[in-house]
């Protein structure tokens, strides 16, 4: 009869999860910050998760508590609201509300302010929410917030996209998988500027003395940077109404000179180049 060796699992291999005070369970946080204690990095790798990783998962956390409390807060009041003031117009109305001489009651006259508060208060309560964004900010800052949750835990355990693909011709460590895992970090970090912020083109352009502009995305590591979009000088012979970035310009007659952006080469420009690259072929 064959013998199972397999060796068997007692409770004490178990290890347990480390609680907090009077047994509590230790939150989210505090359970990546031991995970990332237990993995191999250097100093300096496990300083800068503690000071950018740890910090954007802190900040992004208190963000998401804070407004959850004023969504939920808000909503709440708009939906009873919005229930109780029908309710209470039906009942301001009713037989009995009035005064045996034919006045207005005390009753009604409290039912009146009630409703008036409860009108208002629902009004601001919606105002609120539609000027300030708080339905959007909600919604971004617990997505950005569980995305880097999941991020970090995918690192921790190296899979996903940790598991060697971005290097399929080496064995993936958290040494070298820390550069990606730090550009994926900024951004996440900087896609949420722009959702929250302002929409910036994260094109790279070229400056006046001839030196590109740096990126509010930076590229992946493995990613060359994209090139620049053509620009070609076109001569205008003739006065017409012609687009220049996304604005309309009228021109000021022949000899005007106009640079388009993203615009094709003309055919004397394409043929010039043509000629120079024969120039540098021929022996």
């Amino acid at each position: 009869m064959p013998v199972d060796n397999t060796p068997m699992i007692t409770s004490s291999a178990i290890v347990k999860r480390k609680t907090g005070w009077c047994g509590r369970p230790l939150d989210t946080l505090t359970s990546v910050g031991q995970a990332l204690e237990t993995i191999p990095l250097t100093d300096i790798q496990r300083s800068i998760l503690q000071l950018r990783y740890i910090s954007l998962l802190r900040e992004y956390k208190t963000r998401s508590v804070r407004y959850s409390y004023y969504f939920n807060g808000l909503r709440i009041i708009i939906s009873v609201g919005s229930l109780i003031v029908p309710a209470l117009l039906s009942v301001q109305y009713t037989p009995g509300t009035s005064s045996a001489t034919g006045g207005i009651s005390e009753m009604t006259v409290q039912m009146y302010w009630i409703v008036w508060v409860l009108s208002l208060t629902v009004t601001i309560s919606n105002a609120v929410i539609a000027l300030l964004k708080v339905d959007k900010k909600y919604y971004t800052l617990n997505t950005t917030y569980q995305q880097l949750l999941s991020e970090g835990w995918q690192f921790i355990e190296l899979s996903g996209k940790y598991s060697g693909f971005y290097t399929p011709n080496m064995n993936s460590t958290h040494t070298n998988q820390f550069i990606y895992f730090c550009n994926v970090l900024e951004k996440i970090r900087m896609r949420h500027v722009q959702d929250e912020y302002y929409k910036v083109d994260d094109h790279p352009h070229t400056a006046a003395n001839g030196a590109k502009a740096e990126q509010l995305i930076p590229p992946t590591p493995l990613k060359p940077m994209p090139s620049l979009p053509f620009e070609a000088v076109v001569d205008v012979d003739e006065k017409s109404d012609i687009l220049v970035n996304g604005g309309r310009e009228e021109g000021q007659g022949q000899g005007t000179t106009v640079r388009k952006q993203n615009a094709p080469a003309s055919t004397a420009v394409q043929e010039q180049a043509r000629d120079q690259s024969k120039v540098y072929e021929s022996p």
